[in-house]
């Protein structure tokens, strides 16, 4: 059953995204991934701009529709929140030739040995599989408390309800048309849709990656930053 290497097509030349807000806030925070990138041997990586409420234009042009519903004008204050969602989804309706690819937020930390651990996981060639994340921090996730869901040696299939955080994962097949309509935060989102998502978690001692808990998430940036914009101080 466990034969077949489950990452054999990921490897260091594997297409690599880092989302940012790419301001002055982020530069310490761009610099850390940076080094973290090229110690664990990743070559064909890229910082791109998270999309923001500037970007996006959300009050003059409207929300997209793919955006409906939770993310209204009345609720600018989550505008960030959305922008994060649409952050990640331009990577979910890629051609075939163009995945797998690794998705990571500017707040991740990358063990030095990541593709060496990669090879530790199998997995059937039977299994079709959407999204791997690379690791967790939610207990809901472990082996332990879903041992029916271990599939391979380091491998679970994700928990329905069960948030394991957006901060990195591999995408290697096209699902944008199984995940609408975005209604709420990407990973919520993800969480509840794993019916109609394969999606799967490494579970590795030590683990792939983790949040850098000292720095806030690309969400928690863009809805500062858009809470700020729409509830100006006055004098």
């Amino acid at each position: 059953m466990f034969d077949e290497p489950f990452m054999k097509n990921i490897d260091e030349d594997t297409p690599t995204f880092v989302i940012s807000t790419l301001d002055e806030q982020s530069r310490d925070r761009v610099n850390q991934v940076e080094q973290h990138l090229r110690r664990a041997g990743f070559r064909n990586s890229q910082i791109i701009q998270a999309k923001t409420p500037q970007t996006e234009d959300f009050e003059h042009r409207g929300l997209p529709d793919v955006l409906q519903g939770r993310w209204r004008t009345d609720l600018q204050h989550l505008w960030g929140t959305a922008a994060c969602t649409l952050s990640h989804i331009q990577f979910y309706d890629r051609a075939e030739h163009q995945l797998p690819i690794i998705i990571l937020e500017d707040d991740v930390t990358i063990h030095p040995d990541f593709f060496r651990f990669l090879d530790d996981v199998d997995i059937p060639d039977e299994i079709e599989w959407d999204l791997c994340h690379l690791s967790y921090n939610n207990p809901q996730f472990s082996s332990q408390a879903n041992l029916n869901r271990l599939v391979a040696p380091h491998l679970l299939m994700c928990p329905p309800d069960e948030i394991t955080g957006a901060y990195s994962y591999i995408v290697n097949r096209s699902f944008l048309d199984r995940f609408l309509p975005s209604v709420e935060e990407v990973d919520w989102q993800l969480a509840h849709q794993t019916d109609e998502i394969a999606s799967y978690v490494i579970e590795h001692d030590p683990p792939l990656t983790a949040p850098d808990y000292r720095l806030e998430s690309v969400r928690m940036s863009l809805d500062h930053v858009s809470w700020h914009q729409n509830n100006p101080t006055t004098d």
